[in-house]
């Protein structure tokens, strides 16, 4: 039986943002074995990747963020919870906050020297919650974040700037993304109840995703359909590389338009999960599209080889329409996959 999505959410909600202040080292690796189940699996960002373990995690991951970043703490502002073939996720987007006071060790062979000043990152992660033999635990986590972003006031341009506007994504313009009670939106989604709200945009997500994003034939961007899913003044947010298309035109042609040319054939391939909650969605996959890099983009070269992208999406629908979508991209591991070491490249590699 799937974890209840109330108790879900205020486990995960303790890990990814519920915190005043960061907990002091010596209580972390208490929070760390009640939370974390000890086979946890943990999927991230470029150049770390997959984890296994929970002990792994700590090591890898945890030890050395806190090690450079003594005062870490989240912000999200999106936080939505849901049942995707049979289990129970919880996702969530923010900011990370902190002072980088000493070198960020990465990777084994990459090391960020410290700025001494507030650094700020953007997050998105997605935890799958299991009821273990003393209670429920997250099992599996999947974690983008816009580093390419974070790191370009420190000197470090790792991801080309792209089509898209340059701006630091807001959270949603209604303050409701994080649903820590009962789902919110209903009555601005257009729906009598929170629970037909939430199917309602569900629904939607599905068929913008499957019925108008994989109907693309090619060459002609129409083809989607895309005014039947978004609204006029949508707004898109995503990552260093893309950035953010103010209005369906934009998105059409700033977000759209290169990765089309990039990638024609560009197909879903499924999701690892696929929730709503109220006006809220999320979704993601490892990969979430598959295409073949038969054209340019940004500064990588055309490779004739498939590209899988691993993929991170929050959507809020008001009324009939999409409204607001936030987006990231590991933009490092599709630039690996172009053939470019970006670590090399800023000489942190």
């Amino acid at each position: 039986m799937p974890v209840e999505l109330s108790v879900a959410k205020q486990l995960v909600w303790e890990h990814a943002g519920a915190w005043p202040r960061p907990l002091p080292p010596e209580q972390r690796a208490a929070e760390y074995a009640r939370r974390f189940a000890p086979e946890l699996v943990w999927h991230g960002f470029q150049p770390i990747g997959r984890v296994e373990s929970r002990d792994a995690l700590v090591e890898r991951v945890m030890q050395p963020l806190y090690a450079a970043f003594p005062d870490w703490r989240r912000v999200p502002y999106l936080f939505l919870a849901g049942v995707f073939e049979g289990s129970t996720w919880v996702a969530s987007m923010g900011d990370g906050l902190a002072s980088f006071m000493q070198e960020w060790q990465i990777a084994d062979d990459i090391v960020i020297p410290p700025s001494r000043e507030r650094f700020r990152l953007r997050y998105g992660e997605f935890c799958r919650v299991e009821q273990g033999k003393d209670g429920p635990q997250i099992v599996e986590m999947r974690s983008l974040a816009d580093l390419p972003a974070a790191l370009l006031p420190l000197g470090y341009d790792l991801i080309p700037a792209g089509a898209g506007r340059q701006l630091w994504p807001p959270g949603p313009a209604t303050g409701d993304g994080v649903q820590l009670g009962e789902a919110a939106g209903a009555e601005a989604a257009g729906a009598e109840t929170a629970g037909a709200a939430t199917a309602q945009t569900l629904a939607l997500v599905e068929q913008m995703i499957f019925g108008g994003l994989n109907q693309y034939d090619g060459e002609d961007p129409d083809s989607q359909d895309l005014v039947k899913y978004w609204h006029p003044e949508m707004q898109w947010h995503g990552p260093r590389g893309v950035g953010s298309s103010l209005g369906l035109d934009e998105f059409r042609y700033r977000t759209q338009g290169p990765i089309l040319q990039m990638v024609s054939d560009r197909k879903g391939v499924g999701h690892q999960a696929r929730i709503a909650e109220g006006c809220y969605a999320a979704s993601t996959g490892w990969p979430a599209s598959v295409g073949t890099m038969a054209g340019d983009f940004l500064d990588w070269r055309a490779t004739g080889e498939k590209m899988r992208w691993n993929v991170m999406d929050f959507w809020r629908r008001e009324g009939d329409l999409l409204l607001e979508d936030w987006v990231l991209i590991d933009m490092i591991d599709g630039a690996a996959q172009a053939g470019i070491d970006v670590w090399k490249r800023a000489g942190l590699r």
